[in-house]
Formats: structure tokens, C-alpha cells, sequence
């Protein structure tokens, strides 16, 4: 009998078209297909390298038999299922825009079917590190070795304005 190996990864979720109804449907898809998930709260944030409508972010934590390649294409399809337009401006308004932050403790680069691990977001995006930081504060970000908790605190410190406008509250507007 083959034993399959069991990954962690961390996905960054984000909506700013219909965000209400397309976090609440990327939710559920994960629950359908992972048996363990964790959810951050909600964050409102502006959106990020262009003029458009706030987003909803959160970070997922998930335990799968899936391989990287097989959880980026699983992430892909959610995305175009949920109405995603792939677009050559990566700073635009989105349905759906799901990313994997970590994966385990793997760091490397990106190939043709990977994102580069850890995603650079990690260390520079409010939205990403916000979330991180309150569902796994005293996890360690695998290249600098320093908790999320101690980067979201210098994080915080160090920028005046970081685009979070607050958490939204549950149950989520589905505007």
C-alpha cells in the first residue's frame, strides 16, 4: 500500500469584485477538498499598485496529499471557476486571486508549474502578513527565521500606512 506524504501549505486569498460572495465561495471550495483548514479572519485592505475597489483578504492554512504542482493547478482552477480573467497586469481588480504563500518550510524558486516559495508578499504585504501573523504567530518564516508575529510587529512599526482598512466581521457581507 502506498503511504502518501502530508504537506502544509498556506494560501493567500483575495477578492475585490463581489468580494463577499467569491471569498465565501473559495472558502467552501476549500473545505470541500482539504479535510483539515484554517481560517484567518477577514482583513479589508486598499487595493495594492493600482486605483480600484478594496479587497477582502485572508490566509488559509491547509493539510494536503496534494504535491506543489498539483495545489497551484488546484488553485487556478478555483480562480477561473470563480470567474477569474487571467490579465498581463498583475495589479489589477480581481474575482478571485489565490496564492500559495508556503509550502511546508520549502524555499525555492519559481519553475513553469511553482511560485517562488516563500512568496515575497509574505514579508511586504499587510494584507498577506497581517493574517499570517494571527493564524500562526510563533510559526517561523523558513529564510530569516523570525516568527510572523515578530515581522508583523516591525512591520507595523516601521510603516505608516500599511492599506489595512480592519477585519471584517462575521458573517461576511456578501457585497
Amino acid at each position: 500500500m502506498e503511504v502518501l506524504s502530508t504537506h502544509q501549505a498556506w494560501l493567500g486569498i483575495g477578492s475585490n469584485i463581489e468580494r463577499g460572495y467569491h471569498i465565501r465561495a473559495a472558502v467552501e471550495a476549500l473545505e470541500e477538498r482539504f479535510t483539515e483548514v484554517r481560517l484567518s479572519l477577514i482583513y479589508e485592505s486598499e487595493a495594492a499598485g493600482f486605483a480600484g475597489p478594496p479587497f477582502y483578504n485572508l490566509v488559509a492554512w491547509i493539510e494536503t496529499t496534494l504535491s506543489l504542482s498539483e495545489l497551484q493547478t488546484w488553485c487556478k482552477a478555483v480562480e477561473q471557476g470563480l470567474g477569474r480573467v487571467e490579465s498581463s497586469e498583475r495589479f489589477s481588480s480581481k474575482t478571485m486571486d489565490i496564492d500559495i504563500l508556503l509550502f511546508d518550510d520549502l524555499v525555492a524558486e519559481a519553475t513553469a508549474n511553482t511560485p517562488k516559495l516563500p512568496r515575497g508578499e509574505v514579508l511586504t504585504s499587510a494584507y498577506v502578513l497581517a493574517p499570517l501573523a494571527e493564524l500562526v504567530p510563533y510559526m517561523c518564516h523558513p529564510e530569516t527565521t523570525k516568527s510572523y508575529r515578530n515581522h508583523w510587529l516591525e512591520f507595523n512599526a516601521s510603516t505608516v500606512e500599511n492599506g489595512l482598512m480592519g477585519v471584517v466581521p462575521y458573517p461576511w457581507p456578501v457585497k
